[in-house]
């Protein structure tokens, strides 16, 4: 477990970490790319000329939404209770830690923006985009940019599909 306490708010989090050092590499690749500051610039570009609005959201508990792509388990503690204490569980979702949690987020993620329509850029593969109307019948593409678990939604109504997204 990892103890935290988040800056300006005083919350206090915790956060069950892997001990990804002691597993061993995986076979697949552990990266996860990010959104260059090229793509942003010329994001923030569209969205002025083209009347877009900008807004930027954060996927809390990231890692624990996405698949786990490693055979990995844990030997539960007390914390567990008296009737599991010493027994092993498979970890089913990517934990913080693990070599491979990054690229194993990205994937999922990759794979949700798919299913609601956007695809990837093929000059920067962390820009999503997608063919949209505007209200006034203009059309236009809807850009949501990737920087690990953080989204910059440039579209119309950003928060109708940030909530797309959440769901």
């Amino acid at each position: 477990w990892v103890f935290a306490i988040k800056v300006g708010t005083l919350k206090q989090k915790a956060r069950l970490v892997a001990g990804g050092h002691m597993t061993e590499d995986p076979n697949t690749s552990t990266y996860a790319s990010v959104v260059s500051h090229e793509s942003v610039r010329i994001g923030l570009l569209i969205a002025a000329l083209n009347g877009l609005d900008i807004l930027s959201a954060d996927i809390q508990n990231a890692y624990l939404t996405s698949p786990c792509q490693e055979k990995v388990y844990a030997i539960l503690g007390p914390e567990f209770g008296a009737a599991r204490e010493g027994k092993r569980s498979v970890i089913v979702r990517a934990l913080y830690g693990l070599k491979s949690a990054g690229a194993s987020f990205r994937k999922h993620l990759a794979s949700c923006l798919a299913h609601l329509g956007y695809e990837s850029s093929k000059g920067d593969p962390n820009v999503w985009l997608k063919a949209a109307t505007k209200p006034t019948q203009e059309e236009y593409y809807e850009y949501l940019l990737v920087h690990t678990n953080d989204i910059l939604a440039i579209v119309v109504n950003p928060q109708e599909v940030l909530a797309r997204l959440n769901k």
